[in-house]
């Protein structure tokens, strides 16, 4: 960067280079140009990603939520599962238990009839007639009919709760089927989820880098721009500098010029006078001059922007380019006095304001046609009338060369820009605050 302004500084050591001195700054007003929009896309890219890590970030919290939850629900589903696999195994031993009983129980009345069956499968009859006893054969009949009974309704109770139990055995079976299916389907969604979790805080990890990366960009960016805006700065002040100096010579070989040629005329009016007295002859009255349109070329700029109005007293510039056509307190084609300067200038020339200031009067003026008045504070104000096209309004605050408009008409009709300037409400002599 430094190299660019030695370069850029040394191409305007020529006067050729002055004189287009402006576009010299123009590539790194480019650049500077092109380094803010850059720095303005960053920014707003920057803004998009954040509020997308922001968004990613709250799915990735809404995400670890799920997962907890699915985490307590496959948890409460693995307790469910150890009771009822313990209740399934309980309900099985039972039932097992209960088969037993039916089988030790249909033993014992096998056996019972079977020895019935051994004592000669007399019928009840014979056990009457064969007995000596009675009374005794009658017991032993109703006591084997009671036991007969008696194992028959065990083993009907026994099968009753077979039954119950493997009812409810089916019952748990299924409920651990069920249970079984759920936490399969909560282990796949446990699956998805965290799936998600992981993509999504990839892509936070992704978002950051790339934060990273543009923010460290953005600030180079703006280093750039720092150092870019330093250069042009420093780039006008050298311009305003050469141009200063260069106007300076002008003005200094301007005056040379004019001293040398009234020291010829007056050496040429000396010999005049010595040939007409060697001569006898009379004295030759002095040649009329002719008065030398005044010509105004260096125009009100930027180079007194934030100065003071009362510090410009023979340094402030004219608002516009064109020929001195009227001077302060000469008398105009009407018999009044000019109050101020008149400016012929082509229509459309550029009129701009001569310091800092505000617009309080921007509007037609009766006698004057268009018209805008400007407060420089300190109680001096500025008077600008014949415009043609007027771009500033009432309020608008204006830096020292901005464009106000550009010249037509006085209401007199004659072509240019009228000027005046004032304080505390009086007029003062432009030219004697022009240099």
């Amino acid at each position: 960067m430094k190299t660019l302004l030695a370069i850029v500084l040394s191409s305007t050591v020529s006067a050729t280079v002055l004189a287009a001195a402006a576009p010299a700054t123009a590539a790194p007003q480019q650049d500077l140009n092109s380094v803010r929009k850059e720095i303005s896309s960053l920014q707003k890219d920057i803004a998009r990603k954040e509020a997308e890590r922001q968004q990613t970030a709250g799915e990735i919290a809404k995400s670890e939520q799920a997962l907890q939850a699915t985490h307590q629900v496959l948890s409460e589903l693995e307790k469910k599962k150890t009771a009822t696999g313990s209740q399934l195994a309980q309900l099985q031993h039972e039932l097992q238990g209960i088969r037993i009983k039916v089988a030790e129980t249909r033993q014992r009345v096998s056996r019972l009839l079977s020895a019935e069956y051994k004592r000669g499968q007399q019928d009840a009859m014979a056990i009457m007639l064969n007995t000596q006893d009675p009374n005794q054969s009658s017991r032993d009949l109703t006591y084997y009919s009671h036991i007969h009974h008696a194992q028959q309704q065990l083993i009907q109770s026994l099968r009753n709760q077979e039954i119950q139990l493997q009812a409810i055995s089916e019952q748990v079976e299924d409920e651990l089927v069920r249970l079984g299916h759920l936490s399969g389907e909560k282990v796949q969604e446990r699956r998805h989820l965290q799936n998600a979790r992981n993509q999504r805080s990839q892509q936070v990890s992704q978002l950051d880098s790339s934060i990273r990366n543009q923010q460290q960009k953005l600030q180079q960016l703006k280093e750039d721009e720092k150092e870019l805006s330093a250069l042009i700065s420093r780039i006008n002040q050298e311009i305003r500098r050469r141009q200063q100096q260069e106007e300076a010579a002008r003005i200094a070989k301007a005056k040379k010029e004019r001293e040398q040629a009234a020291r010829l005329a007056a050496a040429k009016r000396k010999q005049q006078l010595a040939e007409a007295k060697k001569q006898g002859k009379p004295v030759p009255p002095p040649p009329k001059t002719i008065p030398k349109t005044e010509v105004v070329d260096d125009v009100a700029d930027s180079s007194q922007s934030g100065n003071a109005f009362k510090s410009l007293q023979g340094r402030m510039k004219l608002p516009v380019a064109g020929e001195l056509g009227g001077r302060f307190g000469a008398r105009r084609g009407e018999g009044a006095n000019w109050k101020g300067v008149f400016i012929k200038s082509a229509p459309g020339t550029p009129v701009r304001v001569v310091a800092d200031g505000t617009v309080v009067y921007a509007d037609w003026l009766r006698g004057f046609g268009n018209a805008m008045i400007i407060d420089h504070g300190g109680n001096y104000l500025t008077v600008y009338t014949g415009f043609a096209t007027m771009v500033r309004g009432n309020g608008a605050s204006v830096k020292s060369g901005d464009v106000l408009g550009s010249s037509g008409n006085l209401e007199s009709g004659e072509t240019g820009l009228y000027f005046e300037l004032r304080y505390m409400g009086r007029p003062i002599n432009p030219q004697s605050w022009a240099r």
